[in-house]
């Protein structure tokens, strides 16, 4: 019988979620498995919009990892990783204390890219969610008290466009004049990771919900309730929403191979990894969860002496983003389509993974 190795998840994203929901308890019995993490519970970035719109509450998008982690037979420990000594196999926690380990994953997320603000009570960052969830339910008051509130969204990807498709169908909702919402992007176009015609269908989508999108106009710098656009044209705004990318983990400075490691006992996965190669590896949910899929079959064979495989990038994937109170727009490859249909199967999809943290984790 090999002897128990020890392998440490730290960081509670999508992609560990991943690894604890596919091991099995006679895999985790046969060695040791540590989840670290700051904090017991994880935010699924999926419902995000939809807690904005209105149709959630914040209870709604949260998954009790560390319990669960728990129940599955892995030791939890409520710290973060601060170091790791590839020399001496070992990781640092905040508290100070040290843990060794045979397989290391960071899972840790990204930096938080902060543009300067002369508004910081204004001023609100999606990532990371424990503390947006706190700021936005300020802005709930201030929009409940507020006379035709005007918004602004930074960012041009994906999540800037279903937050402010969010904000504009809760503002719509309110029994005051509806608010303004206003989606500034530096690029020349919305999701710039899609077909130029999927781009310029998202781009329609928001015009018929009255968001006005001003697109190449890069944000560096917020002053007092305005920002200053490209020629010097003022934007004011009562609240301004920063949804932009995250910056590499000062964990994951290095680039991952194409086996997602930054050595040979230790992963990288998640916002915070920086991939080789261009084009780099897309940042989404979707591609998190793959990576754990991958992630756990390389920590088997790893246990058992084998060399991981390359991690391959779907040609497609589908995503599917909010495009209205009652209708979503599906994404997949050069193909997207908008409609109730989709919006069903979000809500499929987004309830069946919340389902799967609910249920006793169940195996070997």
């Amino acid at each position: 019988m090999s002897h128990p190795k020890t392998v440490i998840l730290a960081g509670s994203g999508h992609a560990h979620l991943e690894v604890m929901k596919a091991l099995s308890p006679k895999e985790i019995s046969a060695h040791r498995f540590l989840l670290v993490s700051p904090d017991r519970d994880t935010y699924y970035s999926g419902l995000v919009p939809s807690l904005i719109s209105g149709e959630i509450d914040s209870g709604g998008l949260i998954i009790h990892s560390a319990e669960y982690a728990e129940a599955k037979g892995f030791r939890f420990i409520q710290d973060s990783v601060v170091s790791f000594s590839e020399s001496e196999n070992s990781v640092t926690f905040a508290s100070g204390s040290k843990e060794k380990f045979d397989i290391l994953s960071l899972n840790v997320g990204g930096t938080l890219a902060v543009l300067p603000s002369e508004s910081p009570k204004q001023t609100i960052y999606l990532r990371p969610f424990g503390v947006f969830l706190p700021r936005w339910r300020e802005v709930e008051e201030i929009f409940v008290s507020s006379v035709r509130p005007r918004v602004v969204v930074v960012g041009g990807g994906a999540a800037a466009v279903e937050v402010a498709t969010a904000l504009k169908v809760r503002l719509d909702k309110l029994p005051t004049q509806a608010g303004e919402v206003h989606l500034v992007a530096k690029g020349p176009r919305l999701c710039e990771s899609y077909s130029v015609s999927t781009s310029e269908a998202i781009l329609r989508s928001l015009q018929k919900l009255g968001i006005r999108a001003r697109l190449n106009q890069a944000v560096e710098t917020i002053g007092q309730g305005r920002i200053s656009l490209a020629g010097g044209e003022p934007l004011e705004f009562d609240t301004i929403f920063v949804v932009i990318p995250t910056g590499p983990s000062a964990l994951t400075s290095r680039k991952i191979d194409s086996t997602l490691r930054l050595s040979r006992r230790i992963f990288a996965v998640g916002d915070g990894a920086q991939t080789q190669g261009t084009p780099s590896l897309p940042r989404s949910g979707v591609i998190a969860v793959r990576q754990g899929q991958h992630l756990v079959e390389s920590i088997r064979r790893l246990l058992r002496g084998e060399q991981p495989l390359d991690f391959a990038i779907p040609p497609r994937q589908l995503n599917i983003l909010i495009s209205g109170e009652k209708v979503a727009r599906a994404v997949w490859g050069d193909f997207s389509i908008e409609g109730r249909l989709p919006l069903r199967i979000k809500r499929w999809i987004d309830g069946k993974y919340m389902k799967s943290f609910i249920d006793r984790p169940r195996g070997n």
